[in-house]
């Protein structure tokens, strides 16, 4: 299965100002000599005026530092890098979408094959989880005909094996151009792999390790060939967007991590091309002539203008009001301004597109500090607040997580049953979410053993009789969150929530460099903390290893956990839940298991509650009401997905 590295998500509010620039448009003359008309007195013919051209100014949140591929990646970039490059593939609703390529390749279309290689002892194998290792006695692998965990077999380091091996052809569309007229090939994107793969190319080499081979086996047709025994469900994964080889092969790929022609003017074959960059003000894109879909009527605009906004203390988006913007995208930190922008929509003047996740939000409980990890002296380590899940699911029950949707979010998010939006197919559906109720929450505390002893409302409870924790010990506990605008909101709603079920919960609001810091000093990958909140990238498929033992960050592993990262900072262990993890992502393509062993992993998540979900973390972008073609899909790279069908109409069809 493809496991793509989770980055930590610490959310940083930006609050930003739109700087006023008129919106102007070119125009020309049309003027024609005019023949002597037969009257006595000299007339001058009416001027005829051309219409004007049309534009659209999309305004972003910052200056992308670059537009190379392999250079960078922010929500700035990628916005402008739509209209460049239409594709190669689109992500819609969580799934893959060709748009260079005439289909994807499965193994029901004949696209993906698979065949046996002969491997020997050292070479470079993948195991079933995906990994690449050299092929050692105890490996565990996909034997030739094998694609699942029931016939994996592990290699006794002495007998003659073939293993399993993938292939998959990726055919482009015909007659596909580059702007400037050259043909785009295969060979294009061969290219742009090697580029991906060339050691000084400061890119994450994943799938360029997964890969025994890219080539061009046609000009239209690339073949992509994975390492022995490795297995994906995703193999559009491993098309490579194409660079112009024409233009980039006389550079080394160290010349193309600064060059101007990659960075600040890279070619592509989408709807525009960039025709000027204004540095600190604008970047100019004029409409491709060679657009592969210029015969429909794309794109709607002659000229597409990306505007650069300054960043101040507080947002202002009257130039959107007044038209000199046309689109403020999700960069530009509307996410935080969500009053503002409803308030401006209700009135008439904007419209708003809303998306949530993929990222989410958490309280994530301190379940085994580090402390802990050598022996668990009570003498001397944290008291033991939540080795009872009866603790978590009364922690879920008076929180005021409603509040927090309606009053901070304005009900633009929800609450999370499961780490992945409910949009995603792989969302397990129906999953129980604990409601508020102080009641309750009291009731839970009450049965753990956590008291009321003093009758007094402003002093916290106190232990009596709480497995692991001495008596007489009053629930206090600090919380640690990251110093924004919007979490201190959060915060107050926390604290407030807990004070009524007798939880005494005090807010240390943190730098994120401080809260992100590595183990064993940060507090949270060192595993030193009560209560902590935190947000979540989800990818496409089950982030199960999240809290899975192995991911436990420990001295013994560096803090880094065995696999991915460290992760799981609570410090939650469940060893069944460890095995549905275990046989995801041993699944190979055995589809039943995948589904099944993604269903157990959610639900034991929903029942154990090692984090309390809060939110699907907020998306955000503004238009001109009368823009039609726009919306936003939070599992695409970019709101822009749609750039080159985004018009102007009194009448849109959808909004």
């Amino acid at each position: 299965m493809d496991y793509r590295f989770h980055k930590i998500i610490g959310k940083i509010t930006l609050i930003l100002i739109v700087m006023i620039l008129a919106l102007s448009a070119c125009s020309g003359n049309n003027s024609q000599d005019t023949p002597p008309l037969l009257t006595s007195e000299p007339t001058s013919s009416p001027t005829q005026t051309a219409e004007p051209a049309s534009k659209l100014t999309v305004c972003l949140g910052e200056e992308p530092q670059t537009l190379y591929l392999y250079a960078g990646s922010t929500q700035a970039m990628w916005s402008v890098l739509e209209a460049i490059y239409d594709g190669p593939i689109d992500t819609i609703n969580n799934l893959p979408v060709p748009v260079i390529l005439n289909e994807l390749p499965r193994l029901d279309n004949g696209g993906v094959k698979l065949q046996s290689v002969t491997v020997s002892q050292g070479d470079k194998v993948a195991n079933t989880t995906g990994d690449v290792v050299s092929l050692q006695k105890g490996v565990k692998v996909f034997p030739e005909g094998c694609t699942s965990e029931s016939c994996a077999i592990e290699w006794d380091g002495s007998s003659a094996i073939n293993l399993v091996q993938m292939t998959a052809d990726f055919s482009l569309l015909p007659g596909l151009k580059w702007s400037d007229g050259e043909a785009l090939t295969a060979e294009d994107s061969v290219y742009s792999y090697q580029l991906s793969a060339d050691p000084a190319t400061k890119v994450v080499k994943t799938n360029i390790n997964r890969t025994a081979s890219y080539e061009s086996i046609a000009a239209e047709t690339v073949k992509w060939t994975g390492i022995p025994g490795y297995l994906t469900t995703r193999p559009s994964s491993f098309f490579w967007l194409p660079q112009p080889k024409h233009l980039l092969e006389t550079f080394t790929a160290e010349d193309l991590n600064s060059a101007e022609i990659t960075n600040k003017s890279p070619m592509g074959w989408g709807a525009y091309q960039i025709s000027e960059w204004v540095p600190g003000s604008e970047i100019r894109l004029v409409k491709n002539p060679n657009y592969f879909k210029s015969a429909e009527g794309l794109p709607k605009f002659d000229e597409l203008i990306y505007r650069f906004l300054p960043t101040m203390p507080n947002a202002d988006l009257s130039p959107l009001v007044n038209g000199e913007c046309d689109i403020m995208d999700t960069s530009t930190g509307l996410d935080d301004q969500i009053q503002s922008v409803r308030e401006l929509e209700l009135a008439g003047s904007i419209t708003s597109y809303f998306g949530q996740g993929p990222a989410w939000e958490a309280i994530n409980f301190g379940i085994k500090p580090a402390s802990y990890d050598a022996v668990y002296n009570p003498y001397e380590d944290r008291q033991d607040f939540f080795g009872d899940v009866r603790t978590r699911q009364a922690f879920a029950s008076c929180i005021n997580r409603p509040a927090i949707i309606s009053d901070v979010l304005l009900s633009q998010s929800q609450i999370p049953p499961t780490y992945l939006p409910l949009t995603n197919p792989l969302a397990v559906q129906g999953l129980p979410i604990i409601g508020y109720d102080t009641a309750a929450g009291i009731q839970l505390l009450e049965e753990v053993g956590w008291k009321d002893q003093d009758g007094n409302p402003e002093t916290p409870r106190t232990a009596a009789g709480v497995a692991n924790v001495f008596n007489d010990t009053p629930f206090s506990l600090t919380y640690s969150v990251s110093d924004t605008e919007q979490n201190r909101k959060i915060a107050h709603i926390v604290v407030t929530s807990m004070k009524d079920c007798g939880v005494e919960v005090t807010p240390i609001f943190l730098a994120p460099s401080e809260l992100l810091a590595a183990g064993p000093e940060g507090p949270l990958f060192g595993r030193n903390f009560d209560l902590a909140q935190l947000g979540w990238s989800s990818g496409n498929l089950p982030s199960c290893f999240l809290y899975t033992s192995s991911e436990i960050p420990t001295i013994d592993n560096n803090w880094l956990g065995q696999h991915y990262g460290g992760l799981n900072l609570t410090g939650y262990s469940n060893l069944d839940y460890d095995a549905y993890c275990s046989a995801i992502l041993n699944a190979g393509l055995d589809a039943t298991i995948f589904n099944q062993n993604n269903q157990f992993t959610q639900q034991t998540l929903a029942n154990d509650l090692p984090m309390l979900p809060l939110f699907y973390q907020i998306k955000a972008m503004a238009s001109r009401v009368d823009l039609c073609g726009l919306s936003l899909d939070t599992s695409a790279r970019s709101g822009l997905v749609n750039i080159e069908g985004i018009e102007i109409s009194q009448t849109c069809d959808a909004k």
